[in-house]
């Protein structure tokens, strides 16, 4: 599984939150995204973090975030062929749809000889629409080339609807990982430094993680057996306001104000 592997994460943070077991392993990492509108900054703060990162095998594309995050019905979730419907913004869903042809298109020669991709899984770990969007292109470039996706099992409360769907029948293809507690804390202190750590800060890494092998699920299956998930209880509401990116948001709007 990690022959000729590749990394793929939406965000600079998402390595280390649902990756862990993987990062001295895989060949290269790759982040998606860079600069973020609402916060002008985060983009060049996400470029320190780069610089000072203890592993040499990572690049960025440097693509604009579409916005997305809670755009979503995420009591009534709708996948879509470019991640998830965005119902509470048409600009944001021309965003997404326009980011999601930029990444496509920005992927595809780089995914050319690589065997193993390990990326987001199609509900968007905590129910993240940028993850699922990352997600959905490398599904769809993986009908042309071949190559293998492997996904996280990290879950929660408010993306549970979106996981239940991919049951697999009685058998589900997935390795378990032992997380690098050390190595993931390392490297979120540096994001945590550089201002672009957009978690919880007190965050508590599980002691292992499953990466499951990502499958067509056979049509209108209702019955089977799930993979083993690691399942995060939350205070993301399907309101903005009460996600941590969104207090993340407003503590350094604050912080650039004040200074």
């Amino acid at each position: 599984m990690l022959n000729k592997s590749l990394l793929i994460v939406a965000h600079p943070d998402d390595d280390v939150l649902w990756f862990s077991s993987i990062l001295n392993d895989v060949d290269n990492i790759l982040f998606c995204f860079s600069d973020y509108t609402p916060i002008p900054t985060l983009g060049a703060n996400r470029k320190k973090v780069i610089s000072e990162y203890p592993l040499k095998n990572i690049s960025s594309l440097a693509l604009q975030e579409p916005q997305s995050f809670n755009m979503a019905d995420w009591l009534q979730p709708t996948l879509s062929e470019y991640g998830i419907q965005l119902v509470k913004s048409k600009e944001a869903e021309t965003r997404y749809r326009q980011t999601y042809s930029q990444l496509r298109e920005k992927l595809l020669n780089k995914l050319i000889g690589i065997k193993n991709v390990f990326t987001h899984n199609p509900w968007g770990e905590y129910g993240h629409e940028d993850h699922i969007l990352v997600y959905r292109v490398i599904k769809d470039i993986q009908a042309l080339l071949g190559f293998n996706i492997w996904y996280s099992n990290y879950c929660s409360n408010r993306s549970y609807p979106l996981l239940i769907k991919h049951i697999s029948g009685f058998s589900s293809d997935y390795k378990t990982l032992v997380t690098n507690h050390k190595l993931a804390k390392e490297i979120a202190n540096i994001y945590i430094k550089h201002n672009c750590w957009t978690w919880y800060e007190d965050y508590k890494w599980f002691n292992e993680e499953c990466f499951i092998k990502d499958a067509d699920l056979p049509a209108d299956l209702d019955h089977g057996h799930l993979f083993p998930i690691n399942l995060i209880k939350t205070d993301i509401t399907p309101e903005p306001d009460c996600s941590p990116f969104r207090t993340f948001m407003a503590k350094y709007l604050a912080k650039i104000n004040i200074n």
